[in-house]
């Protein structure tokens, strides 16, 4: 998975200049952030460890993704569609981030909301 970080929207234009500045996700630089799965570990009963490497700022660390089974099915267009939800948290300073606001920005909560077409 492939994001741009430069899309960055918090509904506020000064706070997004601020974090695709160099202080926190420095988007000219990089202007990507991926994660590229290298497992998949089945709990049971629809919840998954989704084990992978995240990069961004240009640093590469391994995250594990809590997701979870939402649905799965045939679709409309005789396809078969299954939807995940995902949710991970790490330190800014683990990706090289040093800039701090205070205790509540340290770390960051990614979530990922993920549907997926059988081939």
């Amino acid at each position: 998975m492939t994001i741009d970080v430069g899309s960055v929207d918090s509904n506020h234009a000064e706070r997004d200049k601020h974090l695709r500045s160099p202080d926190f996700l420095n988007a000219k630089k990089y202007p990507t952030a991926t994660f590229v799965s290298t497992d998949i570990i089945d709990q049971g009963e629809g919840e998954f460890d989704v084990v992978g490497d995240l990069t961004l700022n240009g640093v590469t660390k391994q995250v594990i993704i809590d997701a979870e089974l939402v649905g799965e099915g045939k679709d409309p267009w005789g396809g078969y569609r299954a939807g995940f939800t995902g949710e991970t948290t790490f330190a800014l300073k683990d990706f090289d981030i040093q800039k701090e606001l205070g205790a509540a920005s340290t770390h960051v909560t990614l979530e990922l909301n993920i549907e997926g077409i059988k081939k």
